[in-house]
């Protein structure tokens, strides 16, 4: 059994644990539904929960019956476009989008002593530490950008 002792430090997730931007995901995705012309429900926008880019946006255009009316060349733009609406999104988070108690905690294990990594599943998780001013409490971000082999 391993002792509180034994721990040298923590990963931690970022989406749903340090900071919410599951919203700001529902968002970007939204306009994408409106812009190719598929209606938006509750239904769709849990299915996209946890699935790549390019997975959600075919799930947007199987939705509206969109599958055939794009070119790979044009999901991969729609995909980008996303991708940039997400960012400007998430370029408005601030210290004040940290879920509760997470910054206590994270200011606590680093004063202890403890190491600390992140490991998302979103490429933006360097960006969304900087705007939380989270970033100087990790000595690494683990995200597809930086990994070869998932």
């Amino acid at each position: 059994m391993t002792k509180f002792s034994d721990i040298k430090g923590f990963a931690f997730d970022l989406d749903g644990v340090i900071a919410d931007t599951a919203r700001f995901h529902g968002e970007a995705w939204h306009q994408t539904a409106d812009e190719v012309g598929t209606t938006w429900t509750p239904e769709l926008a849990e299915g996209l929960k946890g699935i790549s880019r390019m997975a959600s946006l075919q799930m947007i255009l199987d939705a509206g019956d969109h599958a055939d009316d794009f070119s790979q060349a044009d999901k991969e733009a729609l995909a980008e476009k996303k991708n940039h609406n997400y960012q400007q999104l998430i370029s408005t988070l601030t210290e004040d989008d940290i879920l509760p108690g997470m910054k206590d905690f994270i200011q606590s294990a680093k004063a202890a002593g403890y190491t600390m990594s992140v490991a998302s599943a979103s490429k933006n998780a360097p960006m969304i530490l900087d705007h939380l001013g989270l970033t100087k409490y990790f000595v690494g971000i683990v995200d597809p950008a930086t990994l070869t082999k998932g």
